[in-house]
């Protein structure tokens, strides 16, 4: 039953974090059935993921939102931005937006993978936002 009520917990952060992204950038999130897809090696459609997607600078920027920084979690994503670029040859960014870099009151280190173009916490892709 404490597993089940941390992964709730985790769930609702994780919308909550969503909506404060919505409210902040005015991006709203992507629904599953706008979401690209391509077919795989195996000849199944397989869909490419993220929360949300913008312009910046005349650049298509694709976003997936987090409250915590895991290097798993950049791994996912950086797949799926692999596929974007590779699959679909778009000209595109794929941003990993976190709620906070800062855990513990240590900034956490991140190593960006292929396809990622950056990971940054919400203020710093704010800033991005308004230059571009």
């Amino acid at each position: 039953m404490e597993h089940q009520s941390s992964n709730q917990s985790r769930s609702k952060n994780g919308n909550d974090f969503e909506k404060v992204f919505t409210e902040r950038t005015g991006i709203q999130k992507m629904r599953k059935k706008d979401k690209p897809r391509f077919t795989n090696c195996h000849g199944q459609e397989q869909l490419i993921d993220f929360d949300f997607a913008t312009e910046i600078d005349g650049v298509k920027v694709f976003i997936d939102v987090t409250t915590t920084y895991r290097s798993d979690r950049q791994k996912q994503k950086a797949y799926n931005a692999m596929m974007m670029k590779t699959k679909l040859n778009m000209d595109c960014k794929f941003y990993m937006v976190i709620k906070s870099l800062t855990e513990n009151g240590k900034k956490k280190t991140v190593n960006l993978l292929e396809g990622m173009d950056k990971v940054m916490d919400i203020d710093e892709f704010m800033m991005l936002l308004k230059k571009g």
